[in-house]
Formats: C-alpha cells, sequence, structure tokens
C-alpha cells in the first residue's frame, strides 16, 4: 500500500526540474513529458544515499550551483548505517523547513519572534562536522558555520571523563543558547551528574529543548523533565542531515512530519497479519534548486496516527526506529524500537534499557537505574517481553554499562 501527503503538482514540478538541471538525474531515463504528476510520479525510480555519496558533489548538484555558493550549508551524516554522507542545503531552506516544524508547537512560538536561533548542539561525536572529543579544544574550534556550539562530548558517553561532563555544562550556560539541541541519552548524563555534583542549572534562561539523533524514550523523558518540567517547553524533533529539520512533536506529544516543504510518501512494509502497520518514508523536496531530492527513500520506519488532537493539519506519525533496527521474528511480524520502548514505558528503575537480539533466536535485555524493582514488576515486565518477542529465549540483566556504536550513538535495539 502506498499513502502520500503534501503537494503533489510541487513534487512533479520538483522532479522535472532535477531531469533537466541535476546530471546524475539526467542519466536516468526520461521523465514522459505527457504524463501528469498523478499518472506518472509513482513510476519515477526511488533514490536512496548511496546515489548522493557516489555522485557527491557535481552529480547531484544543480547546474551552475557549487558547495561554495553564497548561503550554502555543508552537512555530514553520521555514519550510522554506512559510510557518512555529505549534504549541502540553502540556508533559506533550513529556516523555511525549521519554521514551518515549530508552527505545530504552540511553546516553541517564542523561537519564530528570535532575532537569531542560538543553537548549542550535544550529541555523538560523529553527529558534527568538529573534532568534539579532542580535550584541547576550544569553544571557537566548535562553532559550526551557522553558529551552531558543539559541547566537547566523548565518544563512549557512559565513560566521560568528569572534566568533560563539567566542560559541557558550562558551556551550555556561557554561550547563552535559545536552543538546546540534544540527543536524549547525553541530557540525562550530563543532568544526572550535574545533580550528582551540586551544579546548578541557570532555570530563568528562555531556553527550549529539542530531542533529536537517538529514540527519545519514554524512560528517557522522564529523566529530562526532572528537570525542564514548568521551565524549558521540551518536543521531539526528527532532523535528517540531507534536509534539515523533516518534522517536530506538538505539545500533545505527538510527532507530525512537515508536508509543506516536502512531499511525503508512505510504503507500507510487508507483514502475515493485519497487526503490523509499518510504513517507510520517502521524501521528496520542495522548491529546491541546489540539490533536490526525488522519491529519496529514509529507511525510517513509522506508524501513521490520523488526526492530532492539537489540531495541525501536518500528518501525526509515530516514529519506530530505522529499517536497520528491527527484528524480524520467525512468524514473520517485526518488533521495533517503538514497539519495545511502549512496552516497557517509564517505570523509576528503569533509566536505559536496551534489547539485544542474538543469534539462535535468544534474546537479551539489559538495563539500569538508580533503584531496584521489586519481583513482581520484574516478572510482569519479563512476561509481556516474551510475549511481543515470541519467545521464552530471554535473559534479562541488571547492567552498570551499555555498548554504543563506532560513532558514540546508542542502540535500542541490537543485533550481537
Amino acid at each position: 500500500m502506498h499513502k502520500a501527503f503534501g503537494n503533489l503538482d510541487a513534487a512533479w514540478k520538483e522532479a522535472s526540474f532535477a531531469y533537466k538541471s541535476v546530471p546524475f538525474f539526467r542519466s536516468r531515463p526520461a521523465l514522459t513529458p505527457a504524463a501528469s504528476p498523478a499518472a506518472g510520479f509513482l513510476d519515477i525510480p526511488m533514490t536512496s544515499k548511496p546515489d548522493y555519496r557516489k555522485n557527491f558533489p557535481a552529480g547531484v548538484l544543480a547546474d551552475g550551483r557549487s558547495v561554495n555558493d553564497p548561503y550554502v550549508q555543508r552537512y555530514q551524516s553520521s555514519g550510522t548505517s554506512g559510510d557518512r554522507l555529505v549534504s549541502v542545503i540553502h540556508a533559506f531552506k533550513l529556516a523555511d523547513r525549521m519554521a514551518n516544524c515549530l508552527s505545530v508547537n504552540k511553546s516553541l512560538s517564542f523561537l519564530l519572534d528570535e532575532p537569531k536561533i542560538r543553537m548549542c548542539r550535544y550529541a555523538a561525536p560523529n553527529c558534527s562536522d568538529v573534532e568534539c572529543s579532542n580535550p584541547n579544544t576550544s569553544m571557537e574550534d566548535r562553532i559550526l558555520q551557522d553558529g551552531t556550539l558543539v559541547l566537547p562530548v566523548y565518544h563512549d558517553l557512559l565513560t566521560t571523563p568528569e572534566p568533560m561532563l563539567k566542560r559541557a555544562f558550562e558551556e551550555l550556560h556561557s554561550y547563552e543558547p535559545n536552543v538546546w539541541y540534544v540527543d536524549p541519552m547525553h541530557l540525562s548524563v550530563l543532568i544526572k551528574k550535574a545533580r550528582a555534583s551540586g551544579w546548578k542549572f541557570d532555570m530563568n534562561r528562555k531556553v527550549s529543548v529539542l530531542l533529536t539523533y537517538t529514540f527519545a524514550t519514554q524512560a528517557l523523558l522522564r529523566q529530562l523533565a526532572t528537570l525542564c518540567e514548568g521551565h524549558f517547553p521540551v518536543a521531539s524533533v526528527m532532523a535528517m542531515s540531507e534536509f534539515g529539520f523533516v518534522g517536530l512533536a506538538c505539545e500533545e506529544g505527538n510527532l507530525h512530519l512537515n508536508d509543506k516543504d516536502y512531499y511525503l510518501e508512505f510504503i507500507q512494509m510487508e507483514a502475515p497479519d493485519d497487526r503490523d502497520d509499518l510504513w517507510e518514508l520517502v521524501i521528496t523536496s520542495v522548491g529546491d534548486r541546489l540539490c533536490p531530492h526525488i522519491r529519496y527513500r529514509t529507511n525510517d520506519i513509522y506508524r501513521l496516527l490520523g488526526k492530532c488532537k492539537c489540531g495541525s493539519t501536518m500528518p501525526a506519525v509515530a516514529f519506530q526506529g530505522r529499517m536497520k533496527d528491527l527484528v524480524r521474528l520467525p512468524s514473520g511480524r517485526y518488533v521495533t524500537p517503538g514497539e519495545l520502548d511502549a512496552l516497557v514505558g517509564a517505570p523509576k528503575w528503569i533509566d536505559i534499557f536496551q534489547l539485544t537480539f542474538q543469534k539462535g533466536g535468544h534474546f537479551v535485555f539489559r538495563y539500569s537505574g538508580e533503584t531496584e524493582p521489586a519481583a513482581d514488576e520484574l516478572a510482569t515486565l519479563r512476561s509481556k517481553l516474551e510475549d511481543l518477542l515470541e519467545s521464552k529465549a530471554l535473559r534479562m540483566e541488571a547492567v552498570q554499562y551499555f555498548p554504543f556504536e563506532r560513532g558514540g550513538k546508542f542502540q535500542l535495539v541490537r543485533t550481537g
């Protein structure tokens, strides 16, 4: 099945521009001139990261454009699904996309009136275009082209030395940002360290907290609420280095994807029965005359939610994880990070958890927290997990350490 949101005529115009003006697309079979958007758009071949990685820069930039043109911003992906991808976007397109996403959440509306977005980024080292784990770098070394300050981080978050955490805490205040653009896991670690060491956050600032990079579990949101609730508005963001802002959560907590700056297609994944309603997002940019993306496979998986109480017309979705993070059971059914998080919830005895799928159909559920669970709570969770995984081959372990990806990101579901 296929569902789409946005302006199809604008998407067709984008594709027509790309096939006329971008070398990579000119090398493909031409669009049928007589085809209408409704008749011809689904016949356009999809694209993916390898296409843009292999042909960057000259092959994917529009004729006459250069990475050195004014207002061109350059970004790199974290490389969690392979080699890092370099993307370029016009600064004004980034601003438009961000503004349209922010419009779904009234608590963030003050940012639209700010003369400048002043951002601090706190995430895994590979999520930034600077070396932020080198203890010899200064703040000036870690300020990106758009003015974003990248806070110092260690590749292995849970073994970060205290001086680096202290430095990140101090820079988060001294730079005076109005946006904390953070990985929820990283901010959670910083909050815990601040609480244990007596470091005081300045709660009188006008700051928004935007969560991105890794899955914001209910357990992590519970911890962040102890600091932010009633002080700073918090919202999850869906962003990609290829596009900038793609979606943002409304005040109801539902993620809304931007169908004004993109044409959004959802391709349903095959399932053995009607229990799975999983859709892969495919994006076509709108109005991009630098590096247009046509029917671009994101490998991001969602569930569609229908109409949201907030009143936004942008489609409401629930992010379920990346394609590579899904576990397919012998029955053919998928288990997603989103489904796992919904089942685990936010009990006070779990701060971090991770499910590992091992060879032979065995599972390990590892968890960490500041308190011990009651025996009946642990037994109840185990029973629910066994039902979800359709398996009794489950081991549950209380641990103090979790492995991170090579680039420093945390995987909620992993194989190994």
